[in-house]
């Protein structure tokens, strides 16, 4: 029995460069036709696979390029593709027959183009090579199909998918800027808000042309966000109010709850800091809003992938997170932080400070570990810079010693009237 291996003959190859000689392997049966290249080591420069009655090849499961020439019956180039990439698809068109596969680079090493002609030994001019085609095969592509199509379909769904997250994660950040400045304006309300975030989403649920149709979209995604979206309200924290509470306005607009005062900051000097939260008012006057939205996938077979990859990786540490993956969601977060423009009410759930030992995770005050260690010795006003831990720190000029500006040699009285002059 004859195998496709074991055909393997000597061909020229004509193009502008001149001839060129090629050992080619035949794929005519059944199964050459259908392994190609799959799976097998990279064609040397002087090597060819020709693979006839092939009018489109796939590189699937390869892991190296190829250049193609498509060849007509009677070994005419038609087309010619260079660097065809693993995982791709080509088509001949028109008048391609016969798909010869050349090491990556030799269409341009060897200057080929359509109207170059393979010289077949067997070749006949009636187009088909003697006693190595004896008769026509019919089903390879169907296996081939079967084998690749799957794995072209789920790369499909996932790419669908990725644009449906992508999409709903920028309307989630447009929300969550809403969200954000009705709590801006808003006295810091969470409830407040929860309103303006879903009323953003709405075009994310179908939105609607009269307000019958908008309507339903806004309890849609208020049924939603009640039961799959947290929101946190990390600035301003509980510190925050215990350092900068303004009593009166407690009393007034706080309804016995502590308040914050957003007027005057313009006034107030930023280099007081607080106690307990380590702000200065104007960090105070920061809404700062974490929202985890739980996102369902759309996509079929796609989302059952993604959420068991998820569900694999989970470890437990968050529950709502762990709770969005059991209902087969995932968590998309967006973080957002404006100005106060309003003075800031103390909701009736306040978080601590994140402390800087626990990876941003809020925490109550009672579970904080005093931190022991000396301030840093900062160079810069913004403390960007820090001085060397044994670094002496330059702290003027020592008592007794000449003051001359920078550049007057010690002791020049000439230099250092000039110098002050300049300054003066």
């Amino acid at each position: 029995m004859r195998r496709d291996d074991d055909i393997k003959t000597r061909a020229v190859l004509h193009s502008r460069a001149g001839a060129h000689s090629l050992a080619i392997r035949l794929a005519d049966g059944f199964f050459g036709r259908f392994k190609g290249l799959m799976l097998a080591a990279p064609l040397r420069r002087d090597q060819g696979l020709l693979i006839t009655r092939c009018s489109s090849v796939h590189t699937a499961w390869m892991r190296y390029p190829i250049d193609l020439i498509y060849l007509d019956r009677t070994g005419l180039a038609v087309k010619c593709v260079p660097k065809l990439r693993p995982w791709r698809c080509s088509f001949g068109g028109a008048g391609a027959v016969h798909a010869l596969e050349l090491q990556a680079g030799s269409i341009e090493r060897l200057e080929l183009g359509p109207g170059d002609h393979l010289d077949f030994p067997a070749w006949q001019g009636a187009g088909r090579p003697a006693c190595i085609f004896p008769k026509r095969e019919r089903g390879s592509a169907m296996i081939e199909f079967s084998l690749v199509g799957p794995l072209i379909t789920l790369l499909g769904m996932a790419v669908l998918q990725y644009g449906l997250l992508f999409f709903a994660k920028n309307q989630i950040n447009h929300a969550g800027f809403m969200a954000a400045r009705a709590g801006a304006m808003g006295h810091a309300d969470i409830d407040s808000v929860k309103r303006a975030y879903v009323r953003a989403l709405i075009p994310l649920y179908g939105g609607g042309k009269n307000s019958e149709e908008l309507k339903q979209a806004f309890d849609k995604a208020a049924q939603d966000v009640s039961a799959n979206v947290k929101f946190e309200l990390l600035n301003p924290a509980r510190e925050s109010f215990d350092d900068w509470r303004d009593e009166t306005l407690q009393e007034t607009i706080g309804d016995g709850r502590r308040v914050i005062p957003n007027g005057g900051l313009a006034f107030r000097d930023p280099a007081e800091i607080g106690t307990q939260s380590g702000q200065s008012i104007q960090d105070a006057n920061l809404i700062q809003i974490r929202i985890t939205h739980g996102y369902e996938l759309k996509v079929p077979l796609i989302n059952t992938v993604i959420e068991f990859m998820l569900r694999w990786s989970d470890d437990g540490s968050d529950p709502f997170v762990s709770a969005l993956y059991r209902s087969d969601r995932i968590p998309v977060v967006s973080h957002v932080t404006l100005q106060m423009q309003s003075d800031a009410v103390e909701p009736n759930d306040p978080v601590s400070m994140p402390g800087a030992d626990r990876n941003g995770e809020t925490q109550e005050p009672d579970e904080t570990a005093a931190d022991s260690r000396p301030p840093p010795t900062c160079l810069t006003i913004g403390c960007t810079v820090l001085a060397e831990p044994d670094a002496p720190v330059d702290t003027g000029p020592a008592s007794g010693a000449d003051p001359s500006p920078p550049g007057c040699p010690p002791g020049d009285p000439g230099c250092t009237q000039m110098c002050s002059a300049a300054m003066g």
